[in-house]
């Protein structure tokens, strides 16, 4: 029988010597969109593919509190993005794109605040084992979703606003409550 190990071992071994298992994805992934786009504005969405797509991954795991729905979300985004990339004129509006595909995934598609916990911690990446990682994954949906955008990613609310289709005074009051419940949740000493 196959462990959940020995599949992740498999999959690294096909990356056939490739510095990293994105570098083999946005390679492959833009391999097939060369054929059909213009060279030139493929190389420019693989520079960004490969700039930041652990950007993307961390973004999408912070709201979907779950790396198989993260990768979902990640897989779902660059395909729209790919999509938008001959309209967008730089990096920075592309960020925009996918920090609003993200905060706009289905509510139920992310998980319950209580199965966010049953994710053992060996399951994350060791930068994600912090307390208030920990934290962000006890909220409600909305609120991790607004926390991530507004206060990690420094969006304005009224963005924020935008990419979640809620009104601006509603960002603040999820990002308040959200940040009270943090504060109950974190020891004194931190």
């Amino acid at each position: 029988m196959t462990t959940s190990i020995d599949w992740v071992h498999e999959i690294d071994a096909s990356f056939n010597g490739y510095a990293s298992a994105d570098v083999y994805v946005a390679r492959r992934h833009v391999a097939g969109w060369r054929a059909r786009r213009d060279v030139r504005v493929a190389d420019g969405f693989a520079d960004y593919l490969v700039a930041r797509q652990q950007h993307v991954r961390r973004v999408a795991h912070a709201i979907c509190c779950d790396w198989l729905r993260a990768e979902d979300a990640v897989r779902r985004t660059l395909a729209r993005l790919e999509d938008a990339w001959p309209h967008l004129s730089d990096a920075a509006e592309a960020d925009a794109f996918v920090h609003r595909a993200l905060a706009r995934l289905d509510v139920q598609d992310s998980p319950s605040p209580r199965s966010c916990g049953e994710n053992r911690a060996d399951d994350f990446p060791v930068e994600d084992q912090s307390l208030i990682f920990d934290g962000l994954q006890s909220l409600p949906a909305v609120q991790r979703k607004v926390l991530v955008l507004h206060d990690w990613l420094d969006l304005p609310a009224d963005e924020v606003a935008g990419a979640l289709g809620i009104d601006v005074t509603t960002v603040h009051r999820h990002a308040s409550r959200g940040r009270a419940t943090l504060a109950m949740l974190m020891p004194d000493e931190v």
